[in-house]
């Protein structure tokens, strides 16, 4: 038998196996270094102290799987799970099975706001495989099921021969998804078309554009988007050449006056209110000549004495006015380039660049003036006055920049806006021809100036004649527009787009740009368009890029 002491000393034992046992226990979980290990909890502030493990917790129960969950192929179609909607319903309905609504958006309304007032929203809508000539608004987090069966109102997936087609014609884009506070959206099932000119510049073809922030998913659907029309060519400057100059006017003779006042300038009036002058003659007097006036405008640097007005004559004979400068030919429209922006209401193309107009003629100078060598008895005694020069023509104005292209474009992303493009097929036709650039206009001639006046039967001293005014220049011609794109999916900035499960972009090819108009080059010619699966546009529309 064992004594008191014996049992204590027992206890002992047993105890220091046990702070052994955990002291090997914790060197093999890091030496002390984890405090938790499941289910389990040390006690105390060292590794030999006792520790404590409670039973582990049994998992929690899944939750109950709702009815509405699951593939759209095989999922039931339950009245509590969407609204539904087939050509012949009634938007008067409340979109069940056996009563559904007649349009699509109408059955969007109702699965965003619920059937009834304080009715929980289901958040989908299930179409018939049927085509609804509708343009239609889909907010993110509503779902749109295609392609039901809907003849024994089964409501089942028919398969993609029984798609949903949204195609509401030259309405507009047939689908617009909305931002909806981070949700996203499925659309399966759907077939989206779009026609041309459909968009809103009239041109452009755009299936489907997401807005700011929107998110959705493409399943076995398509999307088709039809040609881009082509670019309205730019108006062409009138046929007939801008205004002429005007005749000079003849200087008097000698012995007409004491002093025979030089010629009247003439002037010829342009656009703009710019002047071309033919330049004064000069006066005649006993002893010498007066020196004629210049012509104007002048140009800015003017080597060749341009427009001079002619020297009086001294003691040798006068000097005819210099002609006047031919005016400037205006500048030729650079093309279109770059790739033009997108925004909400779709694509905004680049326009060619109209010409410049046609610089004014200068006026010719006017003629020197000369002196009287002897006039008879008892008439005046002034000299012979110079003729006055001829006034320049107007330049010709200049020909408009030709209209873009219109674009086939399958999907637009704005900017924060999310796609996933799974199984589903995409389908761009041809982007349109930029418009040629118009013509521009032939600038008016100069006119001849005037004559100088005569002295007798001495032509030695007869006075000078004035220049003749310069021609207008050629008005510019205006560049050719950018040719319409074709592009499968058009992003803007920052977006995530995936594509998966064998996604499909078929494109067409992208549109010529619109040529220069007769006269120009190739700067002024328009770009091509983009023809590519996906274009990343810049996120704030940006300035045409320099001419080629």
């Amino acid at each position: 038998m064992k004594t008191g002491m014996d049992g204590e000393a027992s206890v002992r034992r047993a105890r220091a196996a046990r702070r052994v046992a955990v002291s090997l226990a914790t060197a093999a979980l890091g030496a002390c270094g984890g405090s938790v290990v499941s289910g389990c909890m040390y006690l105390g502030n060292h590794c030999w102290e006792e520790q404590t493990c409670d039973e582990p917790s049994p998992p929690a129960p899944p939750p109950a799987a709702s009815p509405c969950d699951g593939d759209p192929r095989t999922a039931p179609a339950l009245d509590i799970c969407g609204v539904f909607v087939r050509a012949q319903g009634d938007d008067r309905n409340p979109g069940t099975r056996e009563r559904p609504v007649k349009t699509l958006q109408r059955a969007i309304v109702l699965a965003a706001g619920g059937h009834r007032d304080g009715e929980a929203p289901t958040r989908r809508v299930y179409a018939c495989g049927e085509t609804f000539e509708e343009a239609v608004v889909l907010p993110s987090g509503v779902d749109l099921w295609g392609g039901r069966r809907c003849a024994d109102r089964d409501w089942s997936f028919g398969g993609a021969d029984q798609l949903t087609t949204i195609a509401p014609g030259p309405a507009g884009v047939p689908v617009r998804v909305l931002d909806g506070g981070g949700a996203r959206s499925t659309v399966f099932g759907v077939r989206v078309v779009a026609a041309e000119g459909s968009a809103s510049d009239g041109k452009s073809s755009i299936g489907m554009i997401l807005s700011q922030g929107a998110k959705l998913r493409l399943v076995e659907s398509q999307v088709h988007a039809a040609d881009g029309k082509d670019g309205e060519p730019g108006e062409d400057a009138p046929r007939l050449r801008a205004k002429d100059g005007e005749y000079g006017e003849n200087g008097a003779n000698a012995c007409t006056a004491e002093v025979a006042t030089g010629a009247s300038p003439v002037v010829t009036e342009c656009d703009g209110g710019i002047e071309s002058i033919g330049g004064q003659g000069g006066d005649g007097y006993v002893d010498e000549g007066g020196d004629g006036q210049p012509g104007a405008p002048s140009p800015a640097e003017n080597p060749a004495a341009s427009g001079e007005g002619g020297l009086g004559a001294g003691s040798g004979g006068c000097k005819a006015g210099k002609p006047g400068a031919n005016g400037e030919p205006g500048r030729h429209g650079p093309g279109a380039s770059g790739l033009g922006s997108l925004d909400e209401t779709g694509w905004v193309g680049v326009r060619g660049a109209d010409g410049a107009h046609g610089g004014v003629g200068g006026g010719g100078g006017g003629g020197g003036g000369s002196r009287s060598i002897q006039c008879r008895s008892g008439e005046p005694q002034g000299g012979a006055a110079g003729g006055s020069g001829g006034s320049g023509g107007c330049g010709g104005k200049a020909g408009h920049g030709g209209g873009y292209g219109g674009s086939s474009l399958g999907i637009v992303v704005l900017e924060g806006a999310e796609i996933t493009v799974d199984d589903s097929q995409v389908v761009t036709g041809r982007g349109g021809r930029g418009g040629a650039g118009g013509t521009g206009q032939a600038g008016g001639s100069g006119a001849p100036g005037g004559y100088g006046g005569k002295y007798l039967d001495q032509s030695a001293w007869d006075a000078c004649d004035g220049g003749d005014g310069g021609d207008g220049g050629y008005g510019g011609d205006g560049g050719g527009g950018l040719g319409g794109h074709s592009i499968g999916v058009a992003t803007v900035g920052v977006t995530k787009v995936s594509f998966e499960r064998g996604a499909q972009i078929r494109n067409g090819a992208a549109g010529d740009g619109g040529s220069g108009g007769s006269f120009s080059g190739n700067e002024s010619d328009g770009r091509r368009g983009e023809s590519s699966n996906w274009v990343v546009f810049p996120a704030v529309a940006s300035a045409e890029e320099p001419p080629r």
